[in-house]
């Protein structure tokens, strides 16, 4: 955990203190660092978590949902939205929850330290992979977030601009597969038990008390399927993200050899990066 974040944590894990003043405090915070973003895509597996924990001790890391399982040493902060949901053990030092919901959504389990609210999360033309207007979502304008879709368009690169990093570096950012309903991460392998699970689940009526049953064993809840326009649509808008961010003053770079970003994006490596 990045010595900063240490400072901040008291305020940020407050329920009592506003959303504004955590956004204050966050403005800026960590003016001139590296971010690292660890995604859920398979390329997160490029690493072991006994790499990721040597490399990313004492760095600002922000885990997008299960990536924090597979480092659960390392975050700072942990982005959470409704879908692929499942229950987190916090083993180690608590990150920051920020947690992004629509009133729509199906139930989960965990409130976030920072609660945001999606309040239309349903029209294609208003997603920001569509739309690129990166600049009416900046926490300095609203914490009312779009839909990106993925926390990453939604949060990540949102975060990165307030608090003043001078470089974003991502792991696990693949963008999905073509022509395919499914998005792949790196947990996707699913064991006997978990699948028996599932079954079971099935027989639950209601969708409060079949997600409760499915949180409390630990198994990922409210998997989404995926619009089929909506992996180009994430994999074309990356070379917008990427010209947003270097107008901010923030390098963008990632590690994957599998990701759909965009080619402009520099690919590198961890070790090269801290």
């Amino acid at each position: 955990m990045h010595q900063t974040t240490e400072k901040l944590r008291p305020l940020l894990l407050d329920p009592g203190a506003s959303l504004e003043a955590k956004f204050a405090a966050l403005r800026g915070a960590y003016a001139g660092e590296t971010m690292f973003i660890l995604g859920c895509g398979p390329s997160l597996a490029e690493y072991t978590p006994e790499q990721l924990d040597g490399l990313l001790t004492g760095k600002l890391v922000v885990a997008l949902k299960q990536a924090l399982d597979y480092v659960p040493t390392q975050g700072d902060f942990l982005v959470l939205n409704s879908w692929n949901f499942r229950k987190y053990a916090f083993t180690h030092a608590r990150p920051v929850v920020i947690r992004e919901s629509s009133r729509s959504d199906p139930p989960v389990f965990l409130d976030g330290d920072i609660a945001l609210d999606i309040p239309r999360p349903s029209s294609r033309d208003d997603q920001l992979a569509v739309s690129r207007k990166f600049d009416d979502y900046l926490f300095s304008k609203t914490l009312n977030r779009p839909w990106g879709p993925g926390v990453l368009y939604e949060v990540g690169f949102f975060l990165a601009e307030h608090t003043g990093v001078a470089k974003v570096v991502t792991l696990g950012w693949d963008v999905g597969v073509r022509n395919s309903p499914q998005m792949p991460h790196f947990y996707d392998t699913t064991s006997p038990e978990v699948v028996r699970l599932i079954r079971q689940s099935r027989e639950i009526e209601d969708v409060g008390a079949r997600n409760r049953f499915l949180h409390d064993h630990g198994v990922v809840y409210n998997r989404p399927r995926i619009i089929p326009e909506e992996v180009d649509d994430c994999a074309s808008v990356s070379a917008d993200w990427q010209q947003w961010l270097n107008g901010k003053g923030i390098d963008l770079r990632l590690v994957s050899q599998q990701s759909l970003a965009a080619e402009s994006i520099l690919r590198t490596r961890i070790e090269e990066e801290i």
